[in-house]
């Protein structure tokens, strides 16, 4: 695209090899030109009747005041982009710390309900355990009971009264009477036993609920930890997605912007270039009135016999450019450099512009800032690779080298391209050669350097530095 850069043009020179002027000193000189050739053209309409056979309407021309302020807007847009892109940055930083966080409290969690469980086999078990207890307990009532009854009845032939009525002497009634004395203890022994493992199954059972419901606190008390962090964490995700969208609205608001930017830009150089066509157009009607005007005076001298009638002619209009002139520096080693670095720089994305600095980027993934080149500040830093120093304006790169044509083009050689291809005050576009009819360009916004055709239809010609 054909666009102004911050870096200016360093001249080379007054002159070149074929006495082409260069840099503003050619500007100047054919602004002097058109003065002349001007003041001839009013001279040859007084003396010769002659009027002019135009009067073409000026274009219309975006000030550079109106493309600078919407390239500002952009710009400013781009940076709201920046910003909200550190906002997520900070903001998916706490989104990735509430997650850790969550994970250890879900962790948390799992291992209270690990234990709760624990707690609630353990009091089973102890419920078991009482159970059986109880029934052990049980058992033994009912055969004390049967024991007592059988006793109570005389049935069961160990009353002190029967030991005392049946035994055959003292000693036989007292050896009775132990023998009775420690069945009773024993059947005591075994219902004391009960009690007491009942007490302490009772104790346990006690324990065990106690403990469960200690542990269930204990587990509501790490689902509540854990669903408050949860809901902070989807809280959390709900303010980046909100961030998201607030950036793709920038970045949509951005394209319009830049549209505008690029829209007036265009503008503007269609201007100039129709400006300088109508310029040119008028230059050329004045030198052919010139001509008209001058033989009429020879043919006039020649009837009276006076003049040599030698004349001259209207010459070489100030623009014309063929292949072979202007003035070439640049050695092959040089150009080589150049096209090694232009072919280093693939992959990377145009900025208008640019120049290889770091700056907001339109990329695949958004405007991003990151390193960008425009056409001409690609070939810029690709001849500042190889110590040549090339404006950063197509305008100017045109006429900073030796003109060469299609047939003698070169690997490192400048290819132009223009929206009107015998006009090249209408070029647009430059390229860098590299041979086999390619080229490596930087194309333009939204697309990456690369390597393309150098032989499109608008192509104009081809400078060597």
């Amino acid at each position: 695209m054909r666009e102004v850069g911050s870096s200016p043009r360093q001249p080379r020179g007054t002159s070149n090899g074929s006495g082409k002027l260069s840099g503003k000193k050619l500007q100047t000189g054919r602004r002097a030109a058109l003065t002349v050739v001007a003041v001839g053209f009013a001279w040859v309409t007084v003396a010769g009747g002659a009027t002019p056979a135009f009067a073409a309407k000026k274009p219309v021309i975006p000030s550079q005041s109106e493309v600078n302020q919407a390239n500002a807007a952009a710009h400013s847009k781009a940076a709201q982009i920046g910003e909200t892109e550190a906002q997520l940055a900070a903001a998916n930083a706490e989104l990735a710390t509430l997650n850790n966080n969550v994970e250890i409290l879900v962790e948390k969690y799992n291992g209270a309900m690990s234990k709760l469980a624990d707690a609630q086999r353990a009091e089973q078990a102890a419920q078991a355990q009482l159970t059986l207890a109880t029934q052990q307990r049980a058992d033994a009532q009912v055969a004390m009971n049967q024991f007592a009854a059988d006793s109570y009845r005389g049935t069961a032939g160990m009353s002190q009264l029967n030991a005392l009525l049946t035994s055959g002497s003292p000693e036989a009634f007292v050896d009775r009477e132990a023998a009775l004395a420690a069945v009773s203890r024993h059947e005591r022994a075994i219902i004391d036993a009960m009690k007491q493992a009942e007490a302490a199954q009772r104790d346990a059972q006690q324990a065990a609920d106690r403990a469960v419901a200690d542990q269930q606190k204990a587990s509501d008390s790490a689902a509540q930890a854990k669903d408050a962090a949860v809901a902070s964490m989807n809280a959390q995700a709900q303010q980046v997605a909100q961030i998201k969208g607030t950036q793709a609205g920038l970045q949509a608001q951005l394209a319009v912007l830049k549209g505008k930017a690029k829209n007036l830009a265009t503008a503007r150089a269609q201007g100039l270039a129709e400006l300088a066509a109508q310029q040119e157009a008028e230059r050329k009607a004045a030198a052919a009135a010139a001509a008209a005007a001058k033989k009429r005076q020879d043919d006039l001298a020649k009837q009276s016999g006076g003049g040599s009638g030698g004349g001259g002619s209207a010459g070489t209009p100030v623009d014309l450019v063929t292949p072979g002139t202007g003035h070439s520096v640049s050695s092959a080693a040089q150009r080589s450099t150049a096209v090694a670095f232009a072919e280093s720089q693939i992959g990377i994305w145009y900025r208008w512009a640019g120049a290889g600095e770091v700056g907001p980027t339109v990329t695949s993934s958004g405007t991003q800032m990151v390193a960008g080149y425009d056409c001409s500040g690609l070939t810029m830093r690709a001849y500042q690779a190889a110590g040549i120093s090339l404006g950063h304006y197509t305008g100017l790169q045109w006429d900073e080298g030796m003109h060469v044509s299609r047939d003698q083009l070169q690997p490192g050689d400048l290819v132009f391209f223009a929206t009107d291809t015998s006009d090249p005050g209408t070029i647009h576009h430059v390229g860098i050669y590299i041979g086999n009819g390619r080229m490596i360009d930087a194309p333009q916004t939204g697309e990456q350097i690369g390597n393309h055709n150098a032989f499109r239809p608008d192509y104009i010609g081809a400078v060597r530095p």
